[in-house]
């Protein structure tokens, strides 16, 4: 049962939110200020498992369908695959989290020493996917914008990592030191040489086609315009940590201070208004990765591709013509939007009271859907599948006299989102056939209740799961653990074909279950200081940074 708080003790707390809120947009931000805004999204990326099952479901969907994309070649043309490299075959956040608690920025000089002297290692399933391509007799091209006079050096890396570089030629990097590089020109220069891309890789947009340069908004209408393409011939990759899409938020943006750079960031959230106070380490080191999820083109591409994925996934033979089939999907950061879940209240901290949960309920009725969600369900519906709606909402808010009105909510607002099948029966949230001792459950126990047949007497066959969290997925009753990143590599064949994540870099959840992993008790019972700490040190560095700044003096 929730603690009532005096409402002069919550009149304080609104105060202390508002203070403090102002006072972190008050205060002068530095370099090393704008460089900790990665820190959450670092760690997502450098250590979560739905960072990883997001790869292997791009890759593994990409292997489905080589051999089919691969007959449709025009018999007068070569097929090729042209993939960037950095953040979609290696990883380099290293080298941007190297620069986390310091003043330091981005460098050519340091650029180069990082290509000449990171650690190298594959990213998940990419590897195995060009090799495949590659016995089939599809030419690689590798198109990144590092400087030339670190090809020799790139080469070898790709080679030492297993993959297949036939010729020096396939690697195009920068011809000059400092210019950007235009890919679509170069994808022209492969086509003209007479190849026929079958697929795009990469972490940007630029890596897919020839963008609008325009803001936000055009780059949002650029990936609605082109989204057929998305899991089929483009293949996404999420970069929460650095991209294009940073300068897409604000004209100018590349030119601008650290502080201005900060003030664009943080737009359109107002700290003040939040009901609960937020500690500004938190805020802070949330921001890039809230922002790739709010204002970044290459979020809807992500959330695009894993929907036409599914629905892909759909229509094949043994899902579409199983009997009893039916698909189990997520809501929050699946279906609706995330934000501002995770802001109010944020990590650590609940509502004070009942009511105010409920208000925060009701002010995101209206929230969007995420890219793809709707038409992906109208097709399950159409297709005869039966839709289970699983969410770690609680039943009641605790509010006397409302029994079920975080359920009745939650209804409205599945429909208001024009979701199909959205009945009492077909939503199970946290409350629902849980053990007789337990009043709330993991997801798992609703689970067991579609297959078993305690939903209506029939035993569903649950042929898809699609969520932003591997505990959406049925990792449990394999006895695997859905906050153990090991846990991906054991199921990593069934991303993309029973499995299907969006991106959620801000997901609460996971954050608590890893943060308390490494802390060895739950995080919550530590101060806001120490849990700042842990996220910083849980920042993979580049080793070889220390040679870099001997190198320099």
């Amino acid at each position: 049962m929730e603690k009532k708080i005096d409402k002069k003790v919550l009149a304080a707390l609104l105060l202390s939110s508002l203070l403090s809120s102002q006072s972190f947009l008050a205060k002068s931000f530095d370099q090393k200020d704008l460089n900790n805004e990665i820190i959450i999204a670092a760690n997502w990326q450098q250590h979560s498992g739905e960072y990883s099952a997001y790869f292997y479901q791009s890759f593994n969907s990409a292997t489905d369908q080589l051999e089919t994309i691969l007959k449709n070649t025009p018999d007068d043309q070569k097929p090729a695959i042209i993939t960037d490299i950095d953040d979609t075959l290696i990883p380099s956040t290293p080298y941007f989290t190297s620069m986390v608690n310091t003043n330091e920025s981005r460098s050519i000089e340091r650029s180069r020493f990082w290509w000449n002297h990171q650690e190298a290692k594959a990213l998940p399933g990419s590897v195995d996917f060009l090799k495949k391509a590659n016995s089939l007799g599809i030419e690689i091209f590798y198109i990144s914008g590092r400087f030339n006079d670190v090809k020799t050096i790139t080469i070898n890396k790709l080679k030492q990592l297993g993959y297949p570089v036939n010729s020096e030629s396939h690697v195009i990097l920068q011809e000059e030191k400092n210019i950007t590089l235009n890919k679509e020109d170069k994808r022209q220069q492969i086509i003209k040489m007479g190849y026929y891309p079958i697929m795009l890789f990469g972490d940007q947009l630029d890596d897919l086609g020839e963008v609008d340069k325009g803001l936000y908004p055009e780059k949002k209408k650029w990936v609605s315009q082109h989204q057929d393409k998305l899991g089929s011939q483009w293949f996404i990759l999420p970069n929460t940590v650095y991209g294009f899409w940073e300068e897409a938020i604000s004209k100018g943006y590349r030119t601008l201070n650290p502080e201005e750079k900060h003030r664009v960031r943080i737009q359109g959230v107002n700290y003040s208004e939040l009901p609960v106070p937020i500690p500004e380490g938190y805020r802070q080191h949330i921001i890039m990765a809230d922002l790739w999820i709010r204002k970044s083109a290459d979020f809807n591409a992500t959330a695009l591709q894993t929907y036409n994925l599914a629905s892909k996934a759909l229509e094949a033979p043994e899902n579409r013509y199983a009997n009893d089939r039916a698909v189990i999907v997520d809501i929050d950061g699946t279906l609706i939007d995330y934000p501002p879940i995770h802001l109010t209240p944020p990590l650590c901290k609940s509502f004070p009271e009942p009511e105010e949960k409920m208000k925060n309920y009701e002010k995101q009725l209206q929230a969007s859907s995420i890219p793809g969600a709707r038409e992906f369900l109208n097709k399950a519906a159409a297709l005869g599948y039966e839709i289970f709606y699983l969410t770690a909402r609680e039943h009641s808010s605790g509010r006397s006299g409302h029994k079920g009105d975080v359920e009745n909510f939650t209804l409205r607002q599945l429909v208001y989102n024009g979701f199909p099948k959205v009945t009492p029966t077909n939503l199970l949230n946290r409350s629902k056939y849980c053990p007789i001792d337990k009043n709330s459950c993991d997801k798992e126990y609703q689970r067991k209740a579609i297959i078993s047949g305690r939903i209506n007497g029939k035993k569903y066959n649950v042929r898809l799961f699609v969520g932003d969290l591997l505990d959406d997925f049925d990792l449990k009753e394999q006895g695997l653990s859905p906050f153990d990143r090991a846990s991906v590599e054991k199921t990593k064949h069934l991303y993309g074909r029973r499995y299907f994540i969006i991106p959620n870099p801000v997901n609460k959840t996971w954050m608590r279950h890893y943060y308390s992993g490494v802390a060895g008790k739950d995080i919550c019972q530590l101060s806001d200081q120490e849990r700042s700490d842990i996220r910083k040190k849980l920042i993979e560095d580049w080793p070889e940074k220390d040679l870099y700044k001997a190198a320099q003096r």
